[in-house]
């Protein structure tokens, strides 16, 4: 079965695109594939494409003219997965096509059929739903609910908190806290630290060719302490 991973959010800036540049750092030695649905800002495309190489990340259009997903655009790119080579995608989701992927499912293909149609195909499907903080927080768990109740348990989902947003350590973790009284599979990522390796680790982010032994030891010790957390997040 190949496995297809979604990353989602219907609220825009809450770190989709930091968590798969981790991930494109952590698979750039596997023959893992990048799927970027974010027309807004396509921000993934080229970012990724400086980590795994320009052909291995691939822009994909699933919305109409009116910025609503049509059925056979989803389909159309899940068919075209399960024909290619590579047995491990990431889907970067954009806020609008997040949105509209909840929508797909509560009004027109339900998530047993989705799932059955998909391993049909070949594909396992795995969802991360990535929650903010401050002011994000609400609709993010908001979004987080309603498609945890659309999925019905018909796959994976995992909720990813970005603990870069909350304000500081002790504020990010009183949120942990309070998320895991929702009984959800909560996984935790996007503490990049304090001070210059913070500055270091965004600089590389958006280098057209990241190298992460050009940065100094403190911002090497804690971006090898976030790949390990990616290592645990998409075992």
């Amino acid at each position: 079965m190949k496995q297809v991973n979604l990353i989602l959010q219907s609220k825009g800036g809450v770190g989709k695109s930091l968590f798969i540049w981790f991930v494109a750092q952590n698979q750039k030695e596997e023959k893992t594939n990048f799927i970027d649905l974010d027309e807004s800002t396509q921000t993934s495309s080229a970012r990724l494409g400086a980590v795994v190489g320009k052909d291995r990340v691939r822009s994909f259009k699933i919305l109409n003219e009116y910025k609503k997903l049509e059925r056979e655009k989803i389909i159309s790119l899940f068919e075209g997965l399960a024909g290619a080579k590579s047995e491990k995608y990431y889907v970067d989701f954009g806020a609008p096509e997040s949105a509209e992927f909840l929508s797909l499912l509560q009004h027109d293909v339900t998530a047993d059929i989705l799932r059955q149609e998909l391993a049909d195909l070949g594909i396992a499907l795995r969802i991360f739903v990535v929650v903010a903080g401050r002011d994000a927080l609400n609709s993010c768990v908001n979004y987080y609910t309603a498609l945890s109740k659309e999925l019905s348990g018909q796959f994976p989902l995992t909720m990813l908190v970005n603990m870069g947003t909350f304000g500081g350590i002790e504020t990010a973790e009183k949120a942990v806290e309070k998320l895991k009284e929702l009984g959800v599979d909560l996984k935790q990522f996007g503490d990049l630290g304090n001070g210059g390796a913070v500055k270091e680790i965004i600089d590389l982010i958006g280098q057209p060719d990241p190298d992460p032994a050009t940065m100094g030891m403190i911002s090497r010790m804690m971006y090898k302490k976030k790949q390990k957390e990616i290592d645990q997040i998409i075992a």
